[in-house]
């Protein structure tokens, strides 16, 4: 693996350019972890470079530790404590990646919650993380720092605080580490504290490039087509005298996605993948395929945070979002939520569309490491219409799935998504309405 890693980096530094996004961009490292004490819903990008991997994993270890030392006894009456990391990733003309890393903290032992931004600029082609020194020299510096003084006083008058602000923009590289750009602008990031009330939010402006003079060259990217699926699946049909089983998967799609549809499409099974809508776009060729399989695609919010503690509008968003990258990536208009960490209320109920979907066999797959133990949860006390809980982003659960579903086929179960289930239950309702007249 490691020789296999540095030849693709010795062709990296010869062959400008040969980096494409399908090489590198194709896993998201998830940690979901629940205690009693405390939620951790993390995801982060892995673009197999290491030198830019490592640094953003040690950070998100960093923020990992330093939340469970500070929160993981804390016992509160009223709620739990909540880590949720989340990203960005934009390529730039197939030889910058852009990151940004989402950190958002939640406590009652705060008086209000925690959020931080951490970004990452890197330079496939030369190999290196960049400072806002390699894209500008001093010159342009003074010009970003009056342009970006403007737009934050416009942008944000109610946060911000002037003796902050003008300490800050001084034409000092090191006030700048937190940038993204574009082929036509850069986004400057500010923490909270930094230049605003502690109330306050991350703040954020695009700065335009065109009175800006550059030290690395943009191209016009190529514009892309997305070769939509050109079949979707059919309703087979099921004899509702046989015994059914719902096979569901939370917190995907990851890199054992694909492995786990294939194994359901060998066995003649189906499944619902109830996915993060941030992590769609990196797996959308995955999606395609496990919905022309006759797999059926649910939403399980954007990032994975902790839905019944957000305001309305933060719930919609985490809703919508989702949807329109399910149905721009796949054509597929899901129709089923499961709430993160099962966790509903009224405010969840009363404000989507979309039907709420829970379980009734926990294989605990996140929590055992054990494949043998995992089979025997999903097996030994399944009963007809029940739905079965796993996770998409465990190796084990792939291959305990390869166990799971010859066993239930053997105890005389059929394999059906969450909308095929409904049909069967109201199609056996209705039957046993005839035949009671």
């Amino acid at each position: 693996m490691k020789k296999r890693l540095l030849i693709c980096l010795f062709i990296l530094l010869i062959i400008p350019g040969c980096y494409k996004k399908d090489k590198f961009n194709k896993n998201i490292n998830t940690i979901i972890e629940e205690n009693k004490n405390i939620l951790i819903g993390i995801n982060y990008p892995i673009t197999n470079i290491s030198k830019l991997d490592k640094v953003i994993e040690k950070d998100i270890e960093t923020e990992y530790n330093d939340f469970k030392e500070e929160y993981e006894n804390f016992k509160s009456l009223s709620t739990k404590s909540e880590l949720n990391i989340d990203y960005t990733f934009d390529l730039v003309n197939e030889n910058y990646i852009n990151i940004a890393i989402n950190i958002f903290i939640d406590s009652s032992k705060l008086e209000q919650p925690k959020n931080k931004i951490k970004t990452y600029v890197f330079d496939i082609k030369n190999n290196k993380l960049l400072n806002l020194r390699d894209i500008i020299d001093e010159k342009n510096l003074k010009k970003l720092v009056n342009s970006s003084t403007n737009k934050l006083i416009n942008n944000y008058k109610e946060c911000i605080q002037l003796d902050k602000l003008n300490e800050k923009m001084i034409p000092n590289y090191d006030n700048f580490n937190l940038f993204t750009f574009d082929n036509n602008s850069i986004e400057l990031y500010f923490n909270t504290g930094e230049i605003s009330f502690e109330y306050c939010d991350t703040l954020n402006i695009n700065i335009d490039f065109s009175n800006l003079d550059l030290l690395i060259k943009l191209e016009e990217e190529s514009s892309k087509t997305i070769n939509y699926i050109d079949t979707y699946p059919v309703n087979k049909v099921i004899d509702p005298n046989k015994k059914i089983v719902a096979l569901t998967f939370d917190d995907g799609p990851s890199k054992y996605t694909d492995e786990i549809i294939e194994t359901l499409h060998k066995n003649d099974a189906v499944g619902t993948f109830f996915v993060i809508g941030n992590k769609v776009k990196i797996y959308d060729n995955t999606l395609r395929k496990s919905v022309k399989y006759g797999n059926e695609i649910g939403n399980h919010s954007y990032n994975h945070k902790w839905l019944t503690k957000l305001s309305i509008n933060e719930l919609k968003q985490q809703i919508d979002k989702t949807q329109d990258i399910i149905y721009n990536v796949t054509g597929y208009k899901s129709v089923l939520l499961r709430p993160t960490y099962g966790g509903i209320n009224s405010s969840i109920r009363n404000n989507t569309d979309l039907q709420i979907v829970m379980w009734s066999v926990d294989t605990m797959d996140w929590k055992y490491r054990n494949v043998n133990t995992i089979v025997k949860r999903a097996t030994a006390n399944v009963k007809d219409g029940d739905i079965i809980l796993m996770h998409d982003i465990k190796d084990r659960t792939s291959k305990a799935l390869k166990q799971i579903i010859p066993i239930l086929k053997e105890k005389g179960f059929e394999f059906v998504t969450i909308s095929e289930l409904n049909e069967v239950k109201l199609l056996r309702q209705r039957n046993n309405n005839e035949q009671s007249k």
